[in-house]
């Protein structure tokens, strides 16, 4: 499990399915940061809740990269 730098922000939680018939909670963190009058989110990590590290394969399709399970997402605004 790794650890969440603590200048990230967890900016969405989206439910998953995994191939291995278990839910998973999938975490999307983003670093703040600005530049002149603009402010601006820099997408840093997705992630389980666990901190497990997760590979995107395509919109709401994600992969385990520990165990290889895939994971799919229900939720139309995940990405």
């Amino acid at each position: 499990m790794k650890a969440v730098s603590p200048s990230m922000v967890l900016k969405h939680l989206y439910h998953a399915h995994g191939s291995d018939g278990a839910d998973y909670e999938i975490h999307v963190y983003a670093e703040p940061a600005s530049h002149e009058n603009a402010h601006i989110e820099r997408l840093v990590k997705v992630c389980l809740a666990d901190g497990g590290e997760l590979r995107i394969l395509s919109k709401r399709h994600y992969e385990i990269v520990a165990t290889g399970v895939t994971l799919e997402s229900s939720d139309p605004a995940a990405i």
